[in-house]
C-alpha cells in the first residue's frame, strides 16, 4: 500500500519527504513484526543482535566495545543486555586475563540452542516480506546501503 494512503495524506512536499515519511513509516512497521516474534522466544530484538554477533565468533570472546560497534540498534545499553543474559544463562562474561580493562563475553551451549530455535522459526517471520520477489529484496537491501552512503 502506497505511503500516502497508509497515513492518509494527499501528497507530499517532494520526494525526498516521502521516502523519509515512508522509512519511518516502514521503519515502525517491521518493529511491529519483530517484537512479538522475539518476545514469543523469550527474548528482545537486541539481545537476539547480541547474541548473534557471539555466535559469529564462538568460541572466541567478544568485548563489550566490539559488541557495541557491531549492534543494529547503537543505542541499546551493551551492559545491561549482557546481565538480561546472563540471567538467561545464554552468555558468560569475565575479565580478560591479558587485559584487566576488557571484558569478554561468550556465548553458552544454551544461547547456542535458543539461537538455533530462533534460526528454526524464521521463515514464518520472513513470511511478511514475501510481497517482495528476491530480486526486489536485494534492490531494496542495495538502494538502503547507498542511501546510508
Amino acid at each position: 500500500m502506497r505511503i500516502e494512503d497508509e497515513i492518509h495524506q494527499k501528497e507530499f512536499k517532494d520526494d525526498y519527504r516521502r521516502l523519509l515519511a515512508n522509512l519511518l513509516f516502514t521503519n515502525n512497521w517491521v518493529n511491529q513484526q519483530l517484537m512479538p516474534f522475539f518476545k514469543e522466544l523469550g527474548l528482545t530484538l537486541q539481545q537476539h543482535n547480541v547474541l548473534a554477533i557471539l555466535r559469529g565468533q564462538h568460541p572466541e570472546p567478544v568485548c563489550f566495545g566490539d559488541i557495541q560497534g557491531r549492534m543494529v540498534d547503537r543505542n541499546s545499553n551493551v551492559t545491561r543486555l549482557i546481565d538480561k543474559l546472563i540471567e538467561k544463562g545464554f552468555v558468560t562474561r569475565d575479565i580478560c586475563q591479558s587485559n584487566r580493562r576488557m571484558i569478554e563475553v561468550r556465548i553458552t551451549p544454551n544461547g547456542l540452542k535458543k539461537l538455533q530455535e530462533v534460526d528454526a522459526k524464521f521463515p514464518v517471520l520472513f513470511e511478511s516480506f514475501h510481497n517482495l520477489t528476491r530480486e526486489e529484496a536485494v534492490l531494496v537491501s542495495n538502494l538502503l546501503d547507498k542511501l546510508r552512503g
